[in-house]
């Protein structure tokens, strides 16, 4: 029996259910909130990438009719907004660190008067010495970011002995990897709202991905206790993590500018501002050796890689954390050796972008195996093939590979799907007879930990709230949010499959802590798994009554009672759930519960980066094919083949929206996205400049899911949102190289590199 007949609304491509308030322009999202009294904040940023702050005046901007207060570090009760580590003032006191720190806030009756404000507020700044590249600034005549150096921490993997390894291998390779910034480009920008509350707490509305994280950041720096911090996620306009950590710091400071007031206060990002100071995908240098005997077969690898954080940590030792386990990708080596140097500069801020890690680590990987392939004389695929990580087998940090693990048959449905042979040939072909354009074919694979690694864990458990009322319609809180990527919808499936109940009559409400326990982050491809396993623990629970009740009713065992399509069945006999919910009302039995899920406790040695890293994984692998321009150095991806081992797909059409999301913003990192900075500063904080793919960029998109179920996924199902553009940019970046007769190690490919490679070209 197939699962879509097996099942009721679990596998079935159903409606989201937060489409058609965003489709009739209903839907609010932060800026469209409105209270009496409402004032507006405008920060004061620093134009300087390291600076002492020697004085901040205030007068003139304070004389502007409207402007009510400027605030500063002396007016935060805890002046400290650090992530992970204690190492970011909320408004800075002595001295900033990159180009956009936040110096003061004004607070104003309107965002014209608090922007105006901004440009008379005074700050007289003693410029220091910067440093803007990772291993210049671990040598010892850079300046010290920070107190303790700017070495914000070394992670390891010792997994047997690579050094000594590779001495014996019948062929090294070796090369160094770089890869630039990404923005996010949400196309809401940062944005939060606070309005302080009777008996001194305060309640925020903010465009996040985290609410709690929000909430127990607020509750430090304000010196609140975290009962008194009621956060909600408003409709949220994308975030692909530059909404994790960062909107704490948009609501400390309205939080901030409403508790000083007395009055409601938001502050909205201008879209400059948010590309210069918010957080990026993290630049890194990655220096790979990978070892082989003759025959292929993977022996070593060695790996030294450099994560630039920029002014203060944020989440890049976490993100780093990723980048460190999975170094090797999908692949088996006996022996691995992998330094991992996160460090301070005086650049842009560090933080999660969709992957967290992986695809910088992905595309250095993927191109030593092509490096390697060609060293040996083999085909890519068939190295590939030979070397893969299939269940049971250890990964580098020494863990077995848990199910579901179908990396091979990732591989091969990708290789038949695509029908490479015939792709390579057909770009082969037409590069024979064509002068000025090229075309090129690139296969990339990878392998993803799903949730939170073993360094995140304490923040690893998720709750619901799942409540069944007398009509038979449902409400679910969960502490997850919805970003767009479809959460809400899969959790009503899980919820509708689970009750017996109609789909079209769940509710899923916005995330707000005063609903659910903390249930950590949304990211790290963790919701499904973790907001759908607490959805169905607090449904089972209201099913479990509602089935005793029913085998009352229809006079036979509880037992026997089958549930779906919103029957309860039974004895012959058969109640729609709407009156077997009415008549649980007029009897009183409680129809709502709370759900809780987490995993079992991962063990980690830091020393030796030995241990079990996430508790599952999802393989990826995609094709591109490109066409080059060799006059202009323009690459246009024709086409993308993607393979997602998924466990089990709950909604297939959302799941193949997130496919195609993740394709085209890979792509764009891989081409076009180039971030650039003059000493800390961007050059190029618009769309104008920088270039994000539009609809007529897209390729033609052909995705195929795998489904393996993961025995401990709600139904068997694992993450999609971050695999689905992980192997994306490396993919495309493979095929412009492959086109070009050269192998890309530079993220993005611009058209600079591309007429590089061409006169390189012409030279040999």
């Amino acid at each position: 029996m197939s699962d879509t007949n097996r099942y009721n609304v679990i596998g079935h491509a159903l409606p989201r259910v937060d489409a058609p308030e965003k489709v009739d322009g209903k839907a609010l999202y932060v800026d469209d909130y409105r209270f009496p009294g409402l004032l507006h904040c405008a920060m004061v940023l620093s134009p300087h990438p390291h600076a002492e702050v020697l004085a901040i005046r205030t007068d003139k901007a304070l004389s502007v009719p409207g402007v009510l207060r400027i605030l500063t570090a002396a007016d935060v009760p805890v002046n400290q907004i650090g992530c992970v580590f204690p190492d970011q003032p909320l408004l800075a006191a002595d001295r900033v660190r990159f180009v956009g720190d936040r110096v003061a806030l004004v607070v104003a009756e309107t965002r014209e008067i608090a922007r105006h404000a901004v440009s008379l507020v005074e700050v007289d700044y003693r410029p220091l010495l910067s440093v803007h590249d990772p291993e210049l600034a671990l040598a010892g005549d850079a300046p010290a970011l920070h107190a303790k150096g700017n070495l914000l921490a070394h992670q390891k993997i010792r997994h047997g002995d690579a050094a000594a390894r590779l001495t014996s291998c019948d062929v090294v390779v070796e090369h160094v990897f770089e890869v630039n910034y990404q923005e996010h480009a949400y196309l809401e920008p940062q944005g939060a709202l606070a309005v302080p509350e009777t008996g001194g707490g305060v309640t925020i509305l903010g465009s996040m991905q985290c609410p709690f994280y929000v909430q127990s950041g607020v509750a430090r720096a304000l010196r609140l206790d975290r009962n008194r911090v009621r956060v909600e996620q408003t409709v949220t306009g994308g975030g692909f993590g530059g909404k994790e950590d960062y909107p704490t710091e948009v609501a400390a400071c309205a939080a901030l500018a409403a508790l000083a007031t007395g009055r409601p206060a938001k502050l909205i990002y201008t879209r400059g501002e948010d590309i210069q100071i918010s957080t990026k995908r993290h630049r890194m240098r990655m220096r790979y050796r990978i070892g082989a005997d003759r025959d292929g077969k993977l022996q070593a690898i060695h790996v030294t890689q450099f994560v630039d954080a920029g002014g203060y940590a944020g989440l890049s030792t976490i993100v780093a954390e990723r980048a460190n386990s999975t170094a090797a990708g999908p692949y088996f080596f006996p022996n691995a050796h992998v330094d991992t140097y996160i460090v301070y500069t005086n650049n842009l801020f560090g933080g999660a972008f969709r992957g967290f890690g992986n695809p910088q680590v992905t595309f250095a990987i993927e191109g030593m195996m092509e490096l390697l392939a060609g060293k040996l004389g083999l085909d890519p695929v068939e190295l590939r093939r030979r070397n893969l990580l299939t269940e049971g087998m250890p990964i580098i940090c020494g863990q077995a590979l848990p199910p579901s693990a179908p990396s091979r048959e990732v591989l091969d449905t990708l290789v038949d799907r695509a029908d490479l042979g015939r792709l390579r040939a057909e770009a082969e072909a037409f590069n024979k007879t064509s002068r000025f354009k090229r075309k090129g074919v690139g296969l990339a694979l990878s392998m993803y930990g799903c949730c939170l690694h073993a360094g995140g864990q304490h923040l690893e458990g998720s709750g619901a709230l799942v409540q069944v009322r007398a009509d038979g319609s449902v409400e679910v809180n969960i502490g997850g949010t919805e970003l767009g990527q479809g959460a809400f919808t899969v959790v009503a499936q899980i919820a509708a499959e689970t009750l017996g109940a109609d789909y079209g009559r769940v509710r899923v409400l916005p995330s707000d802590t005063r609903m659910v326990a903390d249930s950590g982050p949304t990211v790290a491809s963790r919701t499904t798994i973790m907001s759908g396993n607490a959805v169905r623990a607090a449904s089972l629970q209201v099913r479990s009554r509602l089935v005793e009740l029913a085998a009352v009713m229809l006079g036979c065992s509880s037992r026997d009672i089958e549930v779906g399509n919103g029957l309860y069945r039974g004895g012959g006999k058969e109640l729609p759930f709407a009156d077997l919910c009415m008549e649980a009302f007029r009897r009183k039995l409680h129809l709502a519960a709370s759900g809780w899920y987490a995993p079992v406790p991962k063990p980690w040695d830091k020393e030796t980066g030995q241990g079990i890293a996430y508790s599952v994984y999802c393989f990826t692998g995609h094709v591109a094919v490109v066409e080059v321009d060799l006059v202009g150095g323009l690459v246009k991806v024709e086409k993308v083949i993607a393979v997602h081992d998924v466990g089990k797909a709950i909604n297939p059409a959302t799941l193949e929206g997130q496919a195609h999301g993740g394709i085209v913003q890979g792509m764009g990192w891989a081409l076009s996205e180039n971030l650039v900075l003059d000493k800390g500063r961007c050059l190029n904080p618009g769309f104008t400049d920088y270039l994000i793919p539009s609809s007529l960029d897209a390729p033609q998109m052909d995705v195929v899911f795998v489904e393996d179920p993961y025995p401990d996924g709600p139904f068997g199902a694992k993450g999609i949102g971050e695999p689905s553009l992980i192997s994306v940019p490396t993919a495309v970046a493979l095929a412009a190289g492959n086109a070009c007769g050269q192998l890309a190690d530079r993220i993005p490919v611009t058209p600079e590199i591309v007429l590089r490679w061409t006169e390189l070209s012409r030279r040999c």
